[in-house]
Formats: structure tokens, C-alpha cells, sequence
């Protein structure tokens, strides 16, 4: 990420996980939310399933806490901002997006445009709802607890199916 940033030639950087689609009228509602004086934000998400957990889960990305955002998302943020954070910490494997959101907190406020992007409910399909959350669950308790990213990576990998 920090390596497409470097290329980039725009005063805004908008970062999507691959499982997210982008919604359509990304750059006008960016470039308003930037005007208005946000410099990073992400919009809320909905999964590609009506499944009711999912649901609730897709309620929660509402919210500011730090429970409620990476992952599965979307992220904006100005060149300005960006460069005066030092971009991601490479040694972030997993959990990037959670470690750049609380340096952006503590310097800026970090907004949640109100619309949704649509995020593919893949991961939950293939392992259950309840296997991804003990996933995310145990994921955040080790990045809290301060252990190495690559170690946080090796358990999340282990304790999901992929396809």
C-alpha cells in the first residue's frame, strides 16, 4: 500500500480491500467529506448476504470504535496526512489498517461516510459466522497484546478455510 501510494500523483489516497466493492460515486463523496475538513475516513459496509448475523455486523460499522472498523473496508486519506502519519507500518502483515486508524485518531478525526460499500460474505460462507469472529476476536487480542504481526497473521490464517 505504501508502495501504490508512492506512485499516486492525486492529493487524496483511497485504499480498498479486495473483497469490497467500491461504491459508485466514491470521488464526489470523498472529495466533499476532504472540503468539509475530514482528512481520512472509510465508509460503512454491507455484506453480499442477508444472512441476520451478517447484518448486525454490517449495523456495527456505523459506529467510531475501533471494534467497528478494518478488515473488510474502505479508506481514505490525504497525501498530507498520509505522509505526516510515515504511510502504513510495513511490519503490519495484518492489522494495517487498525494501527494506522488509531495514529490517525490521535492526530485527526476520522470520519464514516454515510453510505455503504458492499463487501463479499465469502469468508463467512466458507467458515461459519462464528469461526470468523473467534478469528477477528483472537486477531485483536494478540495485536493488543502487542504481539508480532507475523505471528497475529500465522494464527488468523490458521483458524480459517480458505477457497
Amino acid at each position: 500500500m505504501n508502495y501504490g501510494a508512492r506512485q499516486a500523483r492525486g492529493d487524496v489516497f483511497y485504499f480498498v480491500h479486495a473483497d469490497v466493492g467500491i461504491h459508485p460515486g466514491y470521488v464526489a463523496t470523498i472529495a466533499a467529506a476532504v472540503a468539509q475538513g475530514h482528512a481520512a475516513g472509510c465508509y460503512r459496509f454491507r455484506f453480499d448476504s442477508l444472512h441476520p448475523l451478517l447484518r448486525i455486523n454490517s449495523y456495527g460499522t456505523r459506529f467510531k470504535g475501533i471494534m467497528s472498523r478494518g478488515g473488510d473496508q474502505t479508506l481514505f486519506v490525504t497525501r498530507t496526512l498520509f505522509e505526516q502519519l510515515g504511510g502504513f507500518d510495513e511490519q503490519f502483515v495484518i492489522m494495517e489498517d487498525f494501527e494506522i486508524i488509531q495514529r490517525i485518531r490521535r492526530v485527526a478525526s476520522f470520519y464514516i461516510v454515510p453510505l455503504d460499500v458492499v463487501v463479499s460474505a465469502r469468508k463467512y460462507e466458507t467458515n461459519s459466522w462464528l469461526r470468523v469472529q473467534l478469528a477477528n476476536l483472537t486477531a485483536f487480542a494478540m495485536y493488543f497484546l502487542k504481539l508480532p504481526p507475523l505471528r497475529i497473521a500465522r494464527t488468523y490464517k490458521s483458524l480459517l478455510n480458505y477457497r
